[in-house]
């Protein structure tokens, strides 16, 4: 099992890893592969200043978002820092806020030199454990497509369970996994 420190709402750590949130500053940086100015705002280091896999679409969303919802950064893209390396290895995103079913979406992407480590893992568990903690999150949710396998993987290993399939039109057949919240002791 792995311990998880809670410093604040604003970092998770991990035995190996640091989860911070992204700010719209950090966000803009990053689309722009401004390296110099995301390393002095996150203080991780970027081998190639991009935005990770799967994430570049969304992340002007998310930017602008931000740039009128600041404090809802907690629920958008958290970078993961290798703690040891000081090295940005990938991101974990929620979809935003917990809705009104008390759902929130997580989805996870690791730059390519840094996957088979179990970074991802050890960080959506981190993460999905911060949103259990937090007001009204009753479940997690991550979407992958089948043939995904270290995604599914990710999923299964954290916990969540293949609840529905759907057809998505860009990447085919996805799962939807789900995890519920532990019960209150």
């Amino acid at each position: 099992m792995i311990e998880v420190a809670y410093m604040s709402n604003a970092l998770v750590r991990t035995p190996r890893l640091d989860l911070t949130p992204l700010s719209a500053e950090a966000i803009d940086a990053l689309l722009t592969g401004d390296g110099a100015r995301l390393d002095a705002i996150t203080g991780a280091r970027f081998r190639d200043p991009a935005p990770p896999p799967y994430m570049a679409d969304a992340l002007p969303v998310v930017r602008d978002r931000l740039r009128a919802h600041p404090s809802e950064a907690p629920w958008w893209n958290w970078l993961i820092v290798d703690r040891e390396s000081g090295e940005a290895v990938g991101s974990v995103a929620f979809g935003g806020p917990v809705n009104s079913e008390g759902a929130v979406l997580v989805g996870y992407a690791m730059y390519a030199e840094y996957e088979g480590r179990g970074y991802a893992t050890e960080a959506v568990r981190a993460l999905v454990a911060w949103a259990f903690g937090q007001p009204g999150v009753r479940e997690v949710r991550a979407l992958a497509p089948v043939w995904n396998t270290p995604a599914l993987r990710v999923a299964e290993n954290v916990g969540m369970r293949p609840v529905a399939a759907d057809e998505d039109d860009d990447v085919g057949e996805v799962l939807l996994y789900a995890l519920t919240a532990p019960a209150s002791v």
